[in-house]
């Protein structure tokens, strides 16, 4: 499953931003923070990649290229592990 974890930013914030950046994905809410200081976030965006058992794969930190060939054969390799 794939979604979004956005970190202490309102509801009315964020939909702002989808107005101008639309997204298929769906977006949770980490008012708080808490979800941001377990994984360390401390840059927007970082993206995790998290396999089927739930580890963690791969961080990244910063805008990605996920249409790339590299960053498609890592999501690809995550998903043909069983």
């Amino acid at each position: 499953m794939l979604f979004r974890i956005d970190t202490k930013e309102s509801r009315e914030t964020i939909l702002k931003f989808l107005k101008k950046n639309p997204s298929q994905l769906p977006i949770l809410l980490d008012k708080k923070g808490k979800v941001g200081r377990l994984f360390g976030v401390w840059a927007h965006p970082t993206t995790y990649l998290i396999d089927r058992q739930g580890m963690v794969r791969c961080r990244s930190v910063g805008a990605v290229e996920w249409t790339d060939p590299e960053a498609k054969g890592i999501i690809e390799q995550l998903l043909n592990e069983r």
